[in-house]
């Protein structure tokens, strides 16, 4: 067998492991970082942009890991300083295959759109109060991973904001630390 075939049967193996306990995790926060909470209890975020009570900051001393493998740039949403989307880029297709083959085993088959206006493919899922996407531009490559949580976000009225800041890339990628902190993807925050 493949060592990449051996590789993605590591990794699913390791996402279904963790499945419970990302689930609990998502319920309440998002890898260390609880829904709903103010951006000053967060120390060592670089904001990255800022508009229309909108926040979105970056850790450069932290990324995620599978089994060793780093899972692209993450973005930390903040409404009106509060904690409420995640934004995560997939760098490859293998990673976005194992991230789609997590959810749909966890949260069952997705609802789906094509739009020829922006050529994107978004699979959506619904758990709890989390709105969840898996992102594929069409003609760029571009993927990306999102995490939204409702009750954080209802005051969001800019709906067109909201989406421009969706379809766009222009974190990517982040700048990050010599000394960087690899937790693993879909760990339980609360065994951090």
């Amino acid at each position: 067998m493949k060592k990449s075939h051996i590789a993605i049967i590591i990794l699913a193996s390791f996402l279904h492991l963790v499945n419970s306990a990302w689930a609990a995790d998502l319920e309440e926060g998002f890898m260390g970082y609880k829904w709903g909470d103010d951006i000053y209890n967060y120390d060592g975020l670089k904001q990255l942009y800022s508009k229309a009570g909108i926040t979105f900051y970056s850790n450069p001393g932290e990324s995620y890991s599978i089994e060793g493998v780093t899972i692209g740039d993450v973005i930390y949403g903040f409404y009106e300083d509060k904690f409420y989307a995640v934004y995560i880029n997939i760098d490859s297709p293998d990673k976005y295959d194992l991230i789609e083959g997590h959810m749909k085993e966890k949260y069952g088959l997705p609802d789906s759109k094509t739009s020829t206006k922006d050529n994107q493919f978004t699979y959506k899922w619904k758990y709890k109060d989390v709105a969840i996407k898996l992102k594929i531009d069409q003609i760029s490559g571009n993927m990306k991973v999102a995490f939204y949580h409702g009750p954080t976000s209802r005051g969001l009225k800019e709906e067109r904001i909201l989406m421009e800041i969706e379809t766009s890339d222009r974190f990517f990628p982040i700048e990050k630390n010599e000394n960087i902190n690899m937790t693993p993807f879909l760990q339980s925050w609360s065994d951090r």
